[in-house]
């Protein structure tokens, strides 16, 4: 009989994260609802008046305030419910009433954008000069005022907001589509048992040492995305359409200028990651190259690229043995470090398993009252890894929350992904520095070399240049078809695989699995991360404790500076090229110190 995911109630409560710290039950859920309507309605007081005189802005930044934090709150909860079972109606039906709470915020406040925009900065600076609480409003006033040459009239911008809402639709679509009704179908396991594959296990089998159930694996998603691209497609260009609507209604030059603006990055940036990238593809051939020669294949096929390229150590990972790495490993940072992320474990704060219905992957999330991780966990080291990746995040939303007020605490993706990823690197230094086991030692190497990969060279390379060509011709009034966006993924996928891998019919539906597509131009800041990341860890794992210092301080800026300001705190400029060939030289010491440890 084959194996099926097991369902949400089959899993250990001990494994499942307690999501009652946010909201004890309904009642409480539904008071809030309430709540955030009645402060919603009061927006409405503030028409015509927002910049009367620095007591009413200081009442409305106020008010703001306190809306942002129910609504996250709100937000962050129905979004964890949702994902623990995607087809589970009742969840559906609360996660669409905050986002219609959401939309009627962004109907009702569409008049304060114009209303503050059209009062001169000068006008603004004075009134945080004259009154000493409205100083803590200065960095977020500042930010706002940037928006100036973006803003429309009330009248646009609440037509916006409902194109905004829309666009929302089809990105919940999309997570519908990939989390519950999409099938892979069954496959043979390394004991010929037949098991259910599922965007949950999938990372299991394309894992395996067993060549025929990777590419069972690989072949059986495959066929899925092919039968659902044409519907995943129309679904991608509508909501790349209503991007395109926002960005030009708001006279921005293209979809990637309105979305590089928030973190104030310029397309320098962009292009220039996207150059180094494509300038170093031999050290990603290199990379594929061990891979051959490790595996002894006369050719690469796409589904061999995440094949262990050691026996993976027959130690299995508890949930229990996780903590007790990860605390280990991150001693680096000091007691406070260890001391939360053991509360992480002994609070619930983390949703172990997978179970039916249950979102892919992993992901950390926080509300005002608790930080949570969703994982689909393994009992292997990737899994740890994993694990460890977004404790970062959790460590980075801990120190942010507990330093800043709320509307200062929350950071941007862009400095995001570097907490999570420098925590993979000194995990994997930690196992290279501290087994006996040749085989996992290598593997924790090879882990590093497949989040770099990835990371680096999969999100710029593939998914940043994909992303960049299609929201360009799509913002030019293209019309694009399931075959157009096949045949660019298609032509990107053989540039990035190189001349070792061979080509798959499947390798062309590879944008149509991808929900970052659904945040547009946040594929890129993987590899700020990971660039960063690099950076970091070395100057750690040096013993440099002032930096060590200046590091765990940037963790607690929160959203208090811009996010190019906050790298600069800890040394990083990504004007500077050299930060970008540093990793990737990294990288490629890797790679010969993984020949030379499998050689000895």
């Amino acid at each position: 009989m084959a194996k099926e995911e097991k369902l949400r109630s089959e899993i250990d409560d001990k494994y499942k994260w307690d999501l009652t710290k946010m909201y004890k039950d309904e009642k409480s859920f539904l008071n809030d609802c309430d709540k955030l309507i009645n402060l919603i309605d009061k927006v409405k007081n503030f028409k015509g008046i927002i910049t009367k005189d620095a007591n009413t802005l200081l009442n409305y930044m106020k008010l703001e305030d306190e809306i942002d934090i129910i609504f996250t709150n709100l937000y962050v909860y129905v979004s964890c419910k949702n994902d623990e079972d995607v087809a589970n109606l009742k969840s559906q039906k609360s996660f669409n009433k905050v986002l219609s709470l959401l939309s009627k915020y962004d109907e009702v406040s569409s008049f304060t954008g114009p209303e503050l925009l059209s009062t001169n900065y000068e006008v603004i600076k004075k009134y945080i000069k004259e009154n000493d609480s409205l100083k803590e409003y200065a960095f977020d006033l500042k930010q706002i005022y940037r928006y100036q040459p973006y803003v429309l009239s009330e009248k646009e911008e609440k037509l916006l907001s409902n194109i905004s809402d829309l666009s929302m639709k089809f990105k919940n679509n999309f997570s519908i589509i990939n989390n519950s009704i999409i099938e892979f179908g069954y496959i043979k396991d390394e004991n010929n048992e037949e098991v259910k594959l599922t965007n949950g296990n999938y990372s299991k089998y394309i894992k395996s040492e067993n060549r025929r159930v990777r590419k069972e694996a690989y072949e059986a998603r495959g066929k899925a995305y092919k039968r659902f691209a044409n519907l995943i497609s129309t679904d991608y260009e509508a909501y790349i359409k209503s991007c395109s609507m926002i960005a030009k209604a708001k006279k921005y030059e293209s979809n990637i200028d309105m979305y590089l603006f928030s973190d104030g990055v310029s397309k320098k940036v962009y292009d220039t990651l996207l150059k180094v990238a494509d300038d170093n593809l031999k050290v990603l051939y290199k990379y594929h190259k061990l891979r051959k020669d490790i595996l002894k294949l006369n050719q690469l096929e796409v589904y061999d690229m995440a094949a262990p390229l050691v026996k993976e150590s027959d130690k299995k990972y508890t949930p229990d043995d996780a903590k007790e790495l990860i605390c280990k490993a991150l001693s680096i940072y000091g007691d406070e470090y260890v001391t939360q992320i053991k509360k992480f474990f002994d609070e619930r704060c983390i949703d172990f398993y997978t179970n039916k219905g249950k979102r892919s992957g992993y992901y950390q999330n926080d509300s005002y009252k608790k930080i949570v991780i969703l994982a689909n966990y393994n009992d292997d080291y990737n899994s740890v890894s994993s694990l460890s990746h977004e404790l970062g995040h959790a460590m980075h939303s801990y120190y942010s929350k507990k330093n800043n007020k709320e509307h200062l605490s929350e950071y941007t993706i862009l400095v995001a992904e570097i907490a999570s990823l420098t925590n993979e690197i000194l995990l994997s230094n930690y196992v290279i520095n501290n087994t006996n086991d040749k085989n996992l030692k290598l593997q924790a190497i090879n882990n590093i070399l497949e989040v770099f990969a990835d990371n680096f060279f999969g999100t710029l390379a593939d998914g940043s240049v994909f992303e960049k060509i299609v929201h360009e011709k799509i913002f030019n009034d293209e019309v694009l078809t399931e075959e157009d966006f096949n045949n660019i993924f298609d032509k990107i996928v053989k540039k990035h695989n190189g001349p070792l891998i061979n080509e798959s019919e499947y390798s062309k539906y590879g944008w149509a699995r991808i929900p970052h597509f659904y945040t547009p131009f946040y594929y890129y800041k993987y590899a700020i991360g990971i660039c960063g990341a690099c950076y970091v860890s070395k100057k750690i794992l040096s013993g440099d404790k002032a930096f060590l210092n200046k590091y765990l301080d940037f963790l607690k800026l929160g959203g208090s500076m811009m996010p190019l300001d906050e790298l600069k705190t800890i040394g990083l400029d990504l004007t500077n090229t050299k930060v970008i060939e540093e990793a990737i030289k990294y990288f490629d010491e890797l790679i010969d110190e993984f020949m030379v440890i499998y050689n000895s």
